[in-house]
């Protein structure tokens, strides 16, 4: 008898175990329904007004609104045939330059004008030291008044990639149109 009312408060309180976790899992389901009604409400609010901010630049960015703007505010001479070049006739890109290599060298730490030293401990025959986890490096910088000046380089003309065969047209205070303004630099013949 004692083993059939032991086996039957198990089985209720498992029941009663059960009916709690089956609650919480319709609990949480219930709350995670809700969390994705609320992102699809966002998500479609999020649509409607990427729709509207499209449309709205569909009319700002309209072709004639544009002509009128540019008429209005920007003095410009229509675009002409002539003013397309070749990808060819372009510079070609200038080499990359160092520009610290170059404040070194003013500064006078580069080339004979600067030492580097090294730092070392004195060895000690009798007692091993253990070793040194680096060397330290310093650069040891004269001073001013020992300083040579930096050697004077030659100045050579920029080179140039076409030079020009018209001479440009006199400056005016009207719009320069962009091949004259080409031909000016010297990147158009």
């Amino acid at each position: 008898m004692k083993i059939a009312r032991i086996l039957n408060v198990l089985a209720v309180l498992a029941l009663v175990v059960s009916a709690v976790l089956v609650y919480r899992i319709k609990y949480d389901a219930t709350l995670h329904a809700e969390q994705v009604a609320k992102l699809k409400r966002t998500i479609s609010q999020e649509v409607d007004s990427v729709a509207t901010l499209k449309a709205e630049w569909a009319i700002l960015a309209r072709p004639d609104r544009i002509q009128a703007l540019a008429a209005k505010h920007l003095d410009l001479k229509p675009v002409t045939r002539e003013q397309s070049i070749q990808l060819a006739s372009l510079p070609s890109r200038p080499a990359p330059v160092d520009e610290i290599g170059k404040k070194l060298e003013a500064l006078g730490l580069m080339g004979e004008d600067a030492s580097i030293a090294v730092d070392r401990e004195p060895s000690a025959p009798a007692v091993r030291k253990p070793a040194a986890p680096a060397k330290k490096t310093t650069i040891a910088v004269k001073p001013v008044s020992q300083l040579k000046a930096p050697a004077a380089r030659p100045v050579s003309a920029p080179k140039s990639i076409a030079a020009p065969t018209v001479a440009p047209p006199p400056r005016s205070s009207g719009p320069v149109s962009l091949t004259d303004f080409l031909k000016k630099m010297g990147l158009v013949r």
